[in-house]
């Protein structure tokens, strides 16, 4: 923001700085909405996300300062009545269309394209090809504009003030001492070469030197500064509304009572509250309070920051929750090897885990039909296990060595059968969707070799359909996978290896299964 101050009021005007930055800022959304074609394996990332947000955000700091006082200029003096109805209509707009974009946008991100689960490229496409719009509209009003010209840079002339007051207070200029270390800078002032003080002869003021009043302005500046102290904290704070609020959100189950709120439209909730609450509080919370308490602007800051205080205390607790439902995964150089017992009741399963001698470390683990699932935590790398079978379905079934090399951090299964033994990587990432969705890894041994497409398709017990098991038209009991989806990276067979293979192929996936 300081740059667009600076630009607008020491150099080019506020008409054109408008204009420039809008096209920068165009040209950030575009770079964003290119680069989210483009498959996550690219070289273009993050290279390209970044310079985008970057260009975006240099848009972003020439905008803001300029457009609510360029549309101010516009009003004659006198006319402070119209000018209060423009900035409260200014300030109802940006928060209405802050309330439409934050609503339409995941809309436009959930629907799939290009091959995607999600459009992306859609959901910054559109806002950048508005504000290409909307810079092309804002140009065509140009002839009817009031553009005052440039004054002078505010910025420039505060630091040339601090910079002589500091330079004349530690040399030979020093003219004693002062009331304040800012009144310095007047050793070496003289007002009859200063062109404003020379400006103010044959005026009122021409006894007063205006770069002593000046001097005061910026002392009074700085008794400021510690009320802005905390500002910075709170918007660091606000802003992650829209980062680290929305990775807990999706985490979280978002139907609110059968309504889904996905959880990057909570940011909706923000400006429609500020369109109901100004009113609310001009109206009735403040008249009232005002009758036991004096409200000062200073008062009203306070307890809005005890408030938002407050809010990210809940948050805080709100996360303690969410931790409790997510995977305990890992720890670095430590990996997960999860033996499942797929026979039915007649076959125990012992397993050692075997050291570099391939002799067997304490006593085995056993698997039954009640206990039919047990967890390793081993070093990651390469890890061996002995699997001894005992019972009427597993009879003949000789005592084997199994060897599974597992990455760092990663947690695998291994599920042994009837049919072999198989084993791959287990998908511990909750699902992000927001939709209080869990996520099921299917492992399916086929009895031929089919490559096709496949479709699994979730029944309710009592209403099966045998005729008819899979409905397409409900997406909530319908899944599917196509052969080289997503240019090939989200294949249904992926990452599964055999140890005795058995008669046909094994076909592996991860489902996100919405609850019910």
């Amino acid at each position: 923001m300081l740059l667009g101050s600076v630009i607008a009021d020491g150099y080019i005007g506020k008409f054109w700085t408008i204009f420039i930055v809008s096209i920068v800022y165009a040209i950030g959304q575009i770079m964003l909405a290119v680069a989210s074609t483009q498959n996550f394996t690219s070289s273009l990332h993050p290279w390209l996300d970044l310079t985008g947000l970057v260009v975006i955000a240099i848009g972003t700091g020439g905008i803001k300062p300029c457009v609510s006082a360029f549309g101010a200029d516009q009003f004659d003096k006198g006319q402070d009545r119209m000018i209060s109805v423009y900035f409260s209509m200014f300030y109802f707009s940006i928060n209405a269309g802050a309330m439409i974009s934050t609503f339409v946008s995941p809309l436009f991100r959930a629907q799939p394209c290009l091959g995607q689960d999600s459009c992306y490229p859609l959901s910054f496409g559109v806002p950048a090809v508005l504000m290409v719009v909307a810079t092309g509209i804002f140009m065509i009003g140009s002839p009817w504009y009031r553009k005052n010209p440039p004054t002078e840079n505010v910025f420039g002339e505060i630091a040339r003030l601090i910079g002589g007051a500091i330079g004349n207070k530690f040399s030979k200029k020093n003219a004693g001492p002062t009331d304040h270390w800012l009144e310095h800078y007047l050793d070496t002032h003289n007002c009859e070469n200063d062109p404003k003080c020379i400006a103010r002869q044959g005026t009122k003021l021409k006894n007063k030197c205006q770069k002593k009043e000046y001097v005061s302005d910026v002392r009074a500046l700085f008794k400021l500064i510690i009320m802005f102290l905390p500002v910075p904290m709170f918007w660091a704070l606000y802003d992650q509304q829209g980062s680290i609020w929305l990775l807990q959100g999706i985490q979280m189950d978002c139907n609110v009572f059968g309504f889904l709120l996905l959880p990057d439209q909570m940011q909706t909730l923000n400006a429609v509250l500020i369109l109901i609450y100004i009113p609310l509080f001009q109206v009735v919370i403040y008249p009232l309070v005002s009758k036991c308490i004096n409200l000062t602007p200073l008062r009203k800051m306070v307890v809005g920051g005890w408030i938002a205080a407050l809010s990210f205390l809940i948050t805080g607790f709100v996360q303690l929750q969410v931790n409790n439902t997510l995977p305990q995964l890992p720890t670095n150089g430590r990996s997960f090897a999860s033996f499942m017992n797929l026979y039915d009741d007649n076959c125990n399963i012992s397993i050692w885990q075997l050291d570099e001698s391939k002799l067997t470390i304490g006593d085995p683990t056993i698997l039954t039909a009640n206990t039919n699932k047990s967890t390793f935590h081993v070093a990651s790398g390469n890890n061996s296990f002995r699997v001894a079978y005992d019972g009427t379905s597993c009879a003949g079934r000789k005592t084997e060595d199994i060897n599974v090399d597992i990455p760092d951090k990663k947690v695998y299964y291994v599920a042994v059968g009837k049919e072999g033994t198989v084993f791959g990587p287990a998908a511990t990432s909750k699902p992000t969707e927001g939709t209080g969705e869990f996520s099921l890894g299917i492992t399916m041994f086929t009895d031929d070799n089919y490559n096709g497409n496949l479709c699994v398709c979730r029944q309710d017990a009592k209403g099966f359909d045998e005729m008819n098991p899979c409905i397409p038209q409900s997406p909530a009991d319908f899944y599917y996978w196509e052969i080289d989806y997503n240019q090939g990276l989200d294949d249904r067979v992926k990452d599964v290896d055999m140890q005795t293979p058995p008669k046909e192929q094994v076909l592996d996936t991860i489902l996100e299964i919405p609850k019910k």
